[in-house]
């Protein structure tokens, strides 16, 4: 413990270690009070959004590091180092999935058993949901165990694995926590939807982190700004291939969940992730100056992860608030902060203060 306090107190500075733990003490404060009174089903909806975020995050970049170990590009090996300190985040994920699951009936944010739906039974939901996370945690913990100078062939089927592993388990949480609590909506594209957006964060995370660490030349921003560029691109062709078939369908299951979003002060919220997620990176890093500067990269990174997690938080919540609430109350930031102090506290203890700036 006293080691774990000393790595924490390098990595992060006596100041920042203490605001890690006041935000995660705001985080449980603010999900314990609201859980009173008819505001649960919104609390545990900002805790399944956030929780989507983070927990995404890790394994996003630890399906970058998977992808890198394939393709074997140079200019990624300086960040697909930094995936085992984000990999830490697993046991706090594995931990806030259980609270999750516990207030499936209780807060509750499930339709009831009685809807006939044998997929959200809780007995279920519970064992595919932990079942599919120790797996997807077990194959990343192979995959960091595996060097990339072993033989190519075993190296690249863990790499493989992982990257499958990776893209169902994220579409079962697509379907289990962005379907599940809205009973009518029904999309083929919200896995791909969800994973990829997991992606984009995780690979925006761990260059962000190689930025901060001076660890990139100038060709290696170039390049990691040419793919975060092009990740925003893809990420803009999901989101409108989503939009044009609820527009040209025009069915009411569907269209029932876009206008939610839409109206009662979403639509705001809908036009800044656009802007952060796809439009500031477009404009910012279309030119190549751009993709050199290491500091219109970090902005643009840290631009683009407040918008993802903003688009977590517009796949869950609007479904389970009351109509008329605010769309982003003080509550929804304090458990994002909570998560996000949790996953900083187990990233420098997993990666030696891997996050401590140069």
């Amino acid at each position: 413990m006293t080691l774990w306090l000393r790595r924490l107190e390098a990595g992060l500075g006596r100041r920042g270690a203490v605001a890690a733990f006041i935000a995660v003490a705001a985080g449980v404060a603010a999900f314990a009070t609201g859980l009173q009174g008819g505001e649960s089903p919104r609390t545990f909806a900002a805790l399944i959004a956030s929780w989507l975020f983070f927990a995404g995050i890790a394994a996003g970049a630890l399906a970058f590091v998977a992808f890198f170990r394939i393709v074997d590009a140079s200019w990624a090996r300086p960040l697909a180092t930094r995936g085992a300190a984000l990999a830490s985040f697993a046991p706090v994920a594995l931990i806030v999935l259980v609270v999750i699951l516990a207030g499936a009936r209780s807060a509750p944010w499930l339709p009831p058993e009685s809807s006939g739906s044998a997929w959200l039974r809780l007995s279920r939901l519970g064992g595919r949901e932990i079942g599919l996370a120790l797996i997807l945690f077990g194959v990343a913990r192979l995959l960091l165990r595996s060097r990339p100078d072993e033989t190519k062939t075993r190296g690249r089927t863990v790499a493989v694995t992982y990257c499958l592993i990776y893209a169902v388990v994220l579409s079962v949480w697509a379907f289990d926590f962005v379907l599940g609590p809205d009973p009518s909506f029904e999309s083929t594209l919200i896995g791909p939807y969800v994973f990829m957006a997991a992606f984009i964060a995780g690979t925006g995370l761990l260059t962000l982190l190689g930025l901060v660490r001076g660890a990139l030349s100038e060709a290696q921003r170039r390049d990691a700004g040419a793919m975060v560029l092009a990740l925003s691109i893809f990420w803009a062709y999901l989101f409108w291939s989503q939009y044009l078939t609820i527009w040209y369908g025009d069915l009411p299951q569907e269209t029932v969940f876009a206008l939610r979003r839409a109206q009662g002060g979403w639509g705001p919220v809908v036009l800044t992730v656009i802007g952060l997620v796809f439009a500031v990176p477009f404009l910012m890093l279309l030119n190549p100056r751009g993709r050199r500067s290491a500091r219109v990269l970090e902005s643009v990174i840290i631009l683009q992860l407040v918008g993802l997690w903003l688009n977590c938080h517009l796949l869950v919540v609007p479904t389970l608030a009351a109509v008329g609430t605010s769309p982003i109350t003080v509550r929804d930031v304090l458990i994002a902060l909570g998560l996000l102090g949790g996953f900083v506290l187990s990233s420098v203890r997993g990666g030696r203060a891997e996050l401590a700036p140069t």
